[in-house]
């Protein structure tokens, strides 16, 4: 019995002691002051002016805010042409204008195309000279026919007996006949009597005419003519 009854006396001890802490904290909760909510502090940046710094209010007694400056005024917009007065765009077709494509620059006038000039044709080739052959051409000569049958010079007797020697060369002028033309002394032989001896002679000798290609023509020709005396031994 005895147990039952601290038991029972201390439940109700402890809910006692809930209760009334209940209503304490329920009595703290109505006497608690709740501060008045502080107005917003606006601060607005202002042209060449400091920022203004937030002035902590207390909580009971709050500043008025200073009244708020005026903006400085903007520049005038420049005016934009009016629209006609017969027709008014509305936003909404402003809105849905077709805009207006940007004006290109004048286009350059293209130079004309140069004349193409025609070069004058080259000339032609000149044609190659005739080459020109040398003329074809055989010297006089005196064959063995002739050399046989030509009269010999004859030695004369007083250049034998003076005991007068030499040779004698002769100039003929060879004609196209090939007989003998002019005949002159070319050199010597220090002995007129011999020197005359051998002109005879050989004026009447026979030649084979100089010839340019194949035709014969007169001609200079040199003879050498001989005297020359034997021994007695002989």
């Amino acid at each position: 019995m005895i147990s039952l009854r601290s038991g029972a006396s201390i439940s109700a001890t402890v809910l006692l002691h809930v209760i009334l802490a209940f209503l304490f904290m329920l009595g703290l909760m109505e006497h608690t002051i709740t501060p008045p909510e502080a107005p917003p502090v606006l601060v607005e940046l202002m042209q060449s002016q400091p920022t203004p710094k937030t002035i902590e209010q207390p909580v009971a007694k709050p500043i008025p805010v200073p009244p708020r400056p005026q903006p400085v005024a903007a520049p005038a917009p420049t005016p934009q042409p009016q629209p006609s007065p017969s027709k008014v765009s509305t936003p909404t077709e402003v809105a849905q204008a077709t805009p207006v494509a940007p004006v290109s620059a004048p286009t350059a006038p293209t130079p004309p195309a140069p004349t193409r000039v025609e070069a004058p044709p080259a000339p032609a080739p000149p044609s190659p000279a005739p080459v020109v052959t040398a003329p074809s051409k055989t010297d006089v000569s005196i064959p063995a026919s002739y050399s046989a049958s030509n009269q010999k010079p004859i030695y004369p007797n007083m250049s034998k007996r003076l005991g007068e020697q030499g040779t004698v060369v002769l100039r003929v002028l060879v004609k196209a006949d090939g007989s003998a033309g002019e005949v002159e002394v070319k050199s010597s032989s220090n002995y007129p009597r011999l020197d005359q001896a051998a002109i005879d002679a050989v004026k009447t000798w026979r030649f084979n005419p100089a010839k340019i290609d194949g035709k014969a023509t007169d001609e200079w020709y040199q003879v050498p003519i001989p005297f020359k005396l034997q021994s007695s031994s002989n």
